[in-house]
C-alpha cells in the first residue's frame, strides 16, 4: 500500500503540476518504505489504516509528510491532512492542505496546492484533479520564477502567470491554459484565451513560435508568426513568414538534419512582391517586383575514416537583399563551396567547387569566376638520414571566368626541407623546391589579348631559401627578455610570369609582416617569386610569468633586380620593399594593445597603420581600433581612408548593465557608419533589454535610418521582442 501511495503522489502531485523546466525521477518501485508516525490505528471492521502525528513516509529519495494519513481498503481510497509535503529527488517540493486518491490511484484530488520546484520557481492552484490516471486539471492557477520579496513577501512578483484553467495531458504531452494573464509588477499586460506548450518532459514540439513585430526604414511595418515542425527525431523544420508594407511578403525556412555520421542546416527565403533598385544605376528601371531570395546551405557528412564530405554555401538574388531582410553574412562576397576530404596519416587531400558572388554595388554580382573543380594533394615524408623531408605537392583546377576566359591548370610540385642548429645556439632552415605549371587558357580580347586564342603555356620554377635566426635569451625570475635577429636569403630564376600565363588567383596582395622569410608571398599558384632577395628584421620581447608580455617585430626586403612582379603599391614595387611591423603589448588581463604599419622604404611614409586597445576590469570593458591607408604615388585613383571603431560595456548594478559602439569614417571629418546603444535590466526572473541602433549605410534599395529593439526575457518562457517604427 505505502508504495502505491508514494508512486501515486509522485504521478498525482509532481507531475501533475508540471511547470518549465521539471523532469520527473523514477526509483524502484520495489524499494522498501519506511513509515514513521506518532500514532497509528487500524479498525478491522471498517478497513482502516490511520497513521497520525508528525507521520512521514519515504522511499527513493522521496518523502511524504502529513499530520494524518488514511487508507481505506474496502474503497482503495489514500487521504492525507493537514501540513501535507511531497519531496522528490529532483528537489521539486508540493504542499498541500488536504489530498485524496482513489479508484486504483488512477483519480485523486487535491486542495489548494503550492509546489516550490527545484529552480526556485513556484506554482500554486486553489485545486487539482487527476482522472484516468493520464490528464491532471488544475484550477485558479499562479505560475512565477521570481523571488517573493524580502521585505513584503505578499508584493506581486516582478511577472506571474495566471489562468483559470491549466491542464496536462500526460497521453497527448501537451499542457494547455485556457484565459491565462500575464502579470508585471501585479499589472496584467497581456491576456490570450488559450495557449498550450509541450510538456516539460518533450525535448521537440511542433507548434507556434513567438510573433514578430516591427519596422525598420527600408521595409516599414513587419509583422510574422513562425512555425516549427517536428519531422522526425533527427530533423525539423522552422517556416518563418514575414509580411511587410514596403517589402513585400518573406516566406523563410529553415531545415535541420542530423545523421550518424553528420549534419545539414540549410537556410532558403522566397520573397515575392519587393521593390528592388539596381545600386549601379539607380535612375534607371528603378522599380521592380521580381522575385528575390537567397539559398544558405551547411553540412558535413563522413564517408569514411579517411574521407568526409562537404558543403557551405550562401548565394543570393542581388546585392541588396542579405542586408535589407537582416539576413546574416560576414564579408563583402558570397562563396557557394562544396568539397571532398582526405585525412591521411602524413598526407591531405581536397576537391572542392567555389562559385562567388560579389556584394560590392561598384560591381556586378554575377561577374566572378566559378572553379569546377579544384583538387590538391600534399604529403610529406618521415626524416631522412640527415633529418630532412621530402614534401609532394599536386593542384588541378579547372576554371570558369564568365565573360573572360576560361582556365586548366597542373601544378606539381616538390621540396626537401632540413632545419639545422648552429654553433651559436642559432637556427637555420634550408629548403630547396621545384613546381611545374602547365596551363591551358581559352583567351578573349577582353583579358588583355587582340583577338580570341586558345594558349598552353608552362613553366618550371625551382627555389633555394635559408633562414636564420639567432635567439638572445636573458631569462630571470620576474622578467625574461629576448632579442632575435632574423635573416631569409631566396634564389629562384628571374621571371616566370609572362603575360601568356592568367593571373586569377594571386590578384589581391599587400605587403605585411606576415610576408616576411616566406618563400613565395603570392597568396595563389598563378605567379610565382622569382629573382634573388634577402628579408631581414628583428624580433624581441618582454615576458613575465605574472604580469604578461610584450613582443614587437619590424623588417624589410631587399630585391636584387629592379623589376618586379608585384603590383603598383603593394609595398614591394621597389627594390626595398616597405619597412612592415608589429607590436602587441598585454601586460595583464586589463589591458591588450596591438599596433601595424607599413612605411614606404625610401620615403618613410605612412602607407597603412592598425591600432586596437582593449581592456578594462569586469564591470567596465572599452576597446578602440584604428585603420588609415594613404594614397599611393603614381596611382591617383586610390584614396586615402582612415576610420576609428569604438565599443564600451559596462555594468552598473548588479541588475543593470549596457553596451555602446560606433564607427566613423574620418575621411570627410567625422561621418557616422554604424552606431547602436544597448541597455540591459537582469534579475532573477525578468531581462529586458533596449538597443538603439543608426546605420548610414545606404544603395539600393537599403535605406539608411533608426532602427530601435526592445527585448523581453522571461525566464522559462523565452523571448518577446517588439521593434518599433525606424526612421
Amino acid at each position: 500500500m505505502a508504495r502505491r501511495w508514494i508512486m501515486l503522489l509522485l504521478c498525482g502531485a509532481a507531475t501533475l503540476f508540471a511547470a518549465p523546466s521539471h523532469a520527473q525521477e523514477k526509483g524502484n518501485p520495489n524499494a522498501p518504505v519506511l513509515v514513521t508516525a506518532d500514532e497509528l490505528q487500524f479498525d478491522q471492521e471498517l478497513g482502516l489504516v490511520v497513521a497520525k502525528g508528525h507521520v512521514e513516509l519515504s522511499q527513493n529519495d522521496q518523502t511524504l509528510l502529513a499530520d494524518t494519513v488514511t487508507y481505506n481498503q474496502k474503497t482503495d481510497t489514500v487521504t492525507a491532512s493537514g501540513h501535507v509535503s511531497l519531496s522528490q529527488p529532483s528537489g521539486d517540493v508540493a504542499f498541500a492542505d488536504f489530498m485524496e486518491l482513489h479508484d486504483n490511484f488512477r483519480d485523486g484530488f487535491i486542495r489548494d496546492v503550492r509546489i516550490l520546484l527545484s529552480d526556485r520557481s513556484r506554482l500554486a492552484g486553489n485545486t487539482a484533479r487527476r482522472v484516468a490516471g493520464i490528464r491532471t486539471e488544475m484550477r485558479r492557477v499562479v505560475y512565477s520564477p521570481c523571488e517573493l520579496c524580502a521585505e513584503d513577501p505578499t508584493r506581486p512578483p516582478v511577472w506571474q502567470l495566471k489562468a483559470e484553467q491549466v491542464t496536462d495531458d500526460a497521453e497527448l504531452q501537451i499542457v494547455e491554459y485556457r484565459n491565462a494573464v500575464m502579470e508585471i509588477e501585479g499589472v496584467p499586460v497581456f491576456y490570450t484565451p488559450y495557449m498550450s506548450h509541450p510538456d516539460p518532459s518533450v525535448k521537440r514540439a511542433s507548434g507556434f513560435l513567438a510573433p514578430i513585430v516591427g519596422s525598420d526604414p527600408s521595409n516599414g511595418f513587419r509583422a510574422g508568426v513562425p512555425y516549427f515542425l517536428v519531422l522526425g527525431p533527427d530533423k525539423d523544420l522552422t517556416f518563418r513568414p514575414e509580411f511587410t508594407t514596403e517589402g513585400g511578403t518573406v516566406l523563410d525556412g529553415q531545415y535541420r538534419e542530423a545523421f550518424s555520421n553528420g549534419y545539414l542546416k540549410t537556410d532558403t527565403s522566397l520573397t515575392v512582391g519587393s521593390r528592388s533598385v539596381n545600386p549601379r544605376a539607380p535612375d534607371i528601371n528603378a522599380s521592380s517586383n521580381d522575385v528575390r531570395g537567397h539559398v544558405f546551405a551547411d553540412g558535413i557528412l563522413d564517408l569514411t575514416d579517411s574521407w568526409r564530405a562537404g558543403i557551405n554555401a550562401l548565394a543570393t538574388t542581388d546585392q541588396t537583399y542579405l542586408p535589407r531582410y537582416h539576413f546574416p553574412y560576414s564579408s563583402n562576397y558570397l562563396t557557394d563551396h562544396g568539397y571532398a576530404e582526405y585525412f591521411g596519416s602524413s598526407s591531405y587531400g581536397n576537391i572542392s567547387a567555389y562559385a562567388f558572388q560579389n556584394l560590392n554595388p561598384d560591381f556586378g554580382i554575377a561577374n566572378e569566376p566559378m572553379v569546377l573543380p579544384i583538387a590538391t594533394y600534399q604529403t610529406i615524408t618521415s626524416p631522412d638520414g640527415l633529418g630532412g623531408r621530402w614534401q609532394f605537392d599536386g593542384n588541378a583546377m579547372n576554371l570558369i571566368n564568365r565573360n573572360t576566359l576560361n582556365e586548366r591548370r597542373l601544378s606539381v610540385g616538390s621540396g626537401w626541407r632540413l632545419p639545422l642548429n648552429g654553433p651559436l645556439g642559432d637556427k637555420y632552415q634550408f629548403s630547396a623546391t621545384v613546381r611545374t605549371d602547365g596551363y591551358d587558357s581559352d583567351l578573349t580580347p577582353q583579358s588583355g589579348f587582340s583577338s580570341n586564342a586558345t594558349r598552353v603555356e608552362g613553366r618550371v620554377f625551382p627555389q633555394l631559401a635559408l633562414s636564420w635566426r639567432y635567439p638572445w635569451i636573458r631569462p630571470s625570475d620576474t622578467l625574461t627578455a629576448l632579442v632575435e635577429p632574423m635573416a631569409g636569403v631566396y634564389a629562384a630564376p628571374i621571371g616566370g610570369n609572362q603575360a601568356s600565363i592568367p593571373n586569377e588567383d594571386s590578384q589581391g596582395f599587400e605587403f605585411d609582416e606576415s610576408h616576411l622569410f616566406r618563400a613565395n608571398r603570392f597568396p595563389g599558384l598563378d605567379r610565382v617569386d622569382g629573382g634573388q632577395r634577402v628579408d631581414y628584421g628583428l624580433h624581441a620581447g618582454l615576458y613575465n610569468p605574472t604580469t604578461g608580455s610584450a613582443q614587437v617585430l619590424i623588417g624589410e626586403s631587399y630585391r636584387f633586380q629592379k623589376s618586379a612582379d608585384f603590383p603598383f603599391g603593394a609595398g614591394l614595387d621597389h627594390q626595398r620593399s616597405d619597412v612592415v611591423g608589429r607590436l602587441v603589448i598585454s601586460p595583464g588581463s586589463y589591458f591588450d594593445l596591438f599596433y601595424r604599419a607599413r612605411v614606404d622604404g625610401e620615403t618613410f611614409a605612412m602607407r597603412r597603420q592598425e591600432v586596437g586597445v582593449s581592456g578594462g576590469p569586469t564591470n567596465l570593458t572599452g576597446s578602440v581600433s584604428y585603420i588609415a591607408t594613404s594614397t599611393i604615388p603614381g596611382l591617383p585613383s586610390v584614396l586615402p581612408a582612415s576610420q576609428v571603431s569604438a565599443g564600451l560595456s559596462f555594468q552598473l548594478t548588479p541588475n543593470w548593465s549596457g553596451q555602446v559602439s560606433d564607427t566613423q569614417n574620418l575621411n570627410n571629418g567625422l561621418t557616422s557608419i554604424n552606431t547602436a546603444v544597448q541597455i540591459t535590466y537582469r534579475d532573477d526572473c525578468l531581462a529586458v533589454t533596449a538597443s538603439v541602433r543608426r546605420s548610414a549605410i545606404q544603395f539600393g534599395d537599403l535605406h539608411a535610418g533608426t532602427s530601435f529593439l526592445l527585448t523581453f526575457t522571461f525566464r522559462n518562457l523565452g523571448d518577446i521582442a517588439v521593434e518599433p517604427f525606424g526612421s
